[in-house]
């Protein structure tokens, strides 16, 4: 028999370990701004997979191209690939959430492959909001609609500003006005006209990452353990249910689903006080969900042995060391 075997799954007396671990991956990850940023400028590398690397820099591309549209004077005359590296990769937060959406779209387009339903919300939801007509209901209907748009734009290498949280957009219109004011001596009365009009029309409840979060907030999810089912909720809702549950931003728990072993992830799950069962099944339909080997994930006696309070602990302590301090919500 070979010896060169997937490693085993973690076991109980392996806690402290997979604890340690997920801490580790916490601290590396402050680092994916500049990875991105490296390995898409020319001369470098950096081991991320291609395929999210591409799709962040068509991302990046889409987000440049709204921004000169927006604020350009004659935008024939701007080159947005230059724009994209050296206004929207050279601003961390817009390039850690290009990569994200990234990962995000790849989890959402693995779905099917898997056997996953694709619906926007869980069958059971609609169901329970179909027929009425207040609040919930509309915001499931606006959710439904700008999941969709956001599958669909991401086939297409593109990505709305609406997917930006407004100080990330506030950034990158102050980057882009200094920018062609150094590069094209362009007008600066004129560049605060159109950064103010842009700017002032702007508004972050019309963005699908409000719509999920305010989605969540109104039916009150997580309420059990069936909620936490990715056969019913697709990749979106349910990282939205852990970020509304553990209060680390949706974007950083995406970022998760890149540990090969889904430490971080698995530390989450707990925090969150999901039951070891039901956290076994979700973090391994996470794992096939973004293509990684079962047998490198933590067991369900591994999650087990994952104390909630101890969990807790480490969550409290990302976010603290998040590279940016983020308002409370606003649904």
């Amino acid at each position: 028999m070979s010896t060169d075997m997937a490693p085993a799954r973690p076991v109980p007396r392996d806690v402290g370990a997979l604890l340690r671990h997920a801490e580790e991956q916490a601290r590396l990850a402050g680092a994916i701004p500049v990875l991105v940023r490296q390995r898409l400028a020319p001369g470098s590398a950096a081991t991320l997979r291609e395929d999210d690397l591409s799709l962040a820099g068509g991302f990046a591309d889409s987000i440049a191209r709204h921004l000169v549209e927006a604020l350009a004077p004659d935008p024939d005359a701007v080159d947005a690939s230059l724009v994209a590296h050296e206004v929207v990769l050279a601003d961390p937060a817009a390039t850690r959430l290009a990569h994200a959406r990234a990962i995000e779209a790849r989890l959402c387009r693995n779905a099917p492959m898997i056997g996953l339903a694709m619906a926007e919300l869980p069958p059971r939801v609609e169901a329970q909001v179909a027929d009425t007509q207040d609040e919930l209901a509309e915001a499931a209907m606006a959710l439904i609609v700008a999941q969709s748009r956001f599958v669909g734009n991401a086939q297409g290498f593109r990505l709305d500003l609406s997917e930006l949280p407004p100080e990330t957009v506030n950034a990158l219109v102050q980057r882009l006005t200094g920018w062609m004011q150094d590069r094209l001596q362009a007008d600066p009365l004129v560049l605060r006209a159109r950064a103010d009009a842009l700017l002032g029309g702007f508004d972050e409840r019309r963005g699908r990452p409000h719509r999920l979060m305010r989605f969540c907030h109104l039916f009150a999810l997580p309420r059990a353990g069936d909620d936490w089912s990715l056969a019913d909720n697709g990749p979106s809702l349910g990282f939205a249910m852990l970020a509304r549950a553990s209060g680390l931003p949706f974007d950083h728990l995406i970022d998760m689903a890149r540990d090969p072993d889904l430490s971080r992830l698995a530390v989450v799950v707990r925090g969150c006080d999901v039951p070891a069962d039901t956290a076994a099944r979700l973090i391994e339909g996470i794992a096939m969900l973004a293509s990684l080997r079962l047998e490198a994930v933590p067991s369900a006696a591994a999650l087990a042995a994952i104390g909630p309070d101890d969990a807790a602990r480490l969550i409290a302590g990302w976010r603290n060391q998040l590279p940016l301090t983020m308002p409370g919500p606003l649904w």
